[in-house]
């Protein structure tokens, strides 16, 4: 991959990784008009989408460059909203919803070269996700005209952890899909006959702050990672052990300009000892920068983050409600980039 287009994906990746809410799981309670009251599948919208039992949507995704798209409605408005588990709410483009009221929240958004300050959130009446669909849900506003504009296409929002806390999600970047199921109050699909795919392996799935959490080895290391289906390129924070660093190779250095705290070292380079289990994942690009920040804006400590090659290594399946992954390594990806 080209130095230049590492960086460009770096960048965009990283504002993407910058939005962080406290943010509550799905409340039953009706009389809770900011958070969902409503999660039911309908028809499918002019999407080709379709239903693949009474509650479950096998859903096409729009890949652009390393970004997967979700094609939505939101009230009146018909758009796209990117796939990304390293968002914690859904959040909205403030080109698009400049006129719903705003609020502030106590919260705060972190990036990887410090705090960006309080974040403004709005509540939208409905959002239609090729069939299934939300009501009365509060979003974040964040200005992604940037990513538009790089991309060439319109972006409304991002599809967070939120929009999920409540489904059973089986996701295949390489056929650009994702299938969404309902759960029951034990977390188990309702359908569960729908999906006839045996898993692997399957793992503890941990949420912080709504954020999907998973251990993973790099040498005899275990590391934390976080899941990001936004994130452009893996990414690994500069003070991970020597050990690990000592399995990484590295191909260049750059200096990358922060949104607020001025610039940031990035190493480039290749990981190819990732394990989950017994599954090695093979040869995939990564960046090693200082996530100091990021972990202090979470929380918790955070040793990297797996993003589009990681995720392109297979199917995955996670369900928030029980709090498992499960996945299929893809024959041959094993050793492949």
């Amino acid at each position: 991959m080209k130095p230049s287009l590492l960086i460009h994906y770096l960048i965009v990746a990283i504002f993407i990784f910058t939005i962080k809410c406290h943010a509550n799981s799905f409340a039953p309670d009706v009389t809770d008009v900011i958070e969902q009251t409503k999660l039911s599948v309908s028809m499918v919208f002019g999407t080709n989408a379709r239903n693949v039992g009474q509650s479950s949507v096998l859903i096409p995704l729009r890949q652009v460059g390393r970004l997967f798209l979700v094609e939505v409605r939101i009230d009146d408005i018909e758009g796209n909203l990117i796939f990304d588990t390293g968002a914690s709410e859904l959040v909205l483009n403030k080109t698009y919803f400049r006129n719903y009221t705003g609020y502030k929240k106590g919260t705060t958004a972190g990036g990887v070269t410090g705090k960006f300050g309080k974040i403004t959130s709005a509540m939208v009446a409905k959002v239609d996700v090729a069939g299934i669909y939300y009501e009365k849900i509060s979003a974040d506003l964040a200005d992604l005209g940037h990513i538009e504009d790089s991309r060439g296409v319109k972006i409304l929002g991002l599809f967070g952890i939120k929009m999920i806390d409540e489904l059973e999600v089986v996701f295949d970047a390489a056929k650009c899909e994702m299938r969404l199921n309902k759960l029951d109050r034990q977390g188990n699909r309702i359908d569960p006959d729908g999906y006839e795919m045996k898993f692997e392996f399957n793992q503890e799935l941990e949420s912080n702050y709504n954020i999907m959490m998973i251990r993973g080895r790099i040498g005899d290391k275990t590391l934390n990672f976080c899941l990001d289906t936004g994130a452009e390129i893996n990414t690994l924070n500069s003070n991970i052990p020597k050990k690990v660093m000592n399995t990484i190779k590295i191909s260049r250095r750059s200096t990358l300009g922060g949104a607020r705290a001025g610039n940031i070292e990035a190493l480039y380079g290749t990981m190819n000892e990732l394990e989950f289990g017994n599954h090695q994942f093979g040869i995939m690009n990564a960046v090693l920068i200082d996530l100091s920040s990021m972990s202090e804006s979470y929380g918790f400590h955070i040793d990297g983050m797996l993003g589009y090659d990681f995720w392109r290594k297979g199917v995955f399946c996670f369900n928030l409600k029980k709090g498992t992954i499960s996945f299929n390594v893809r024959k041959g990806e094993e050793n492949e980039n």
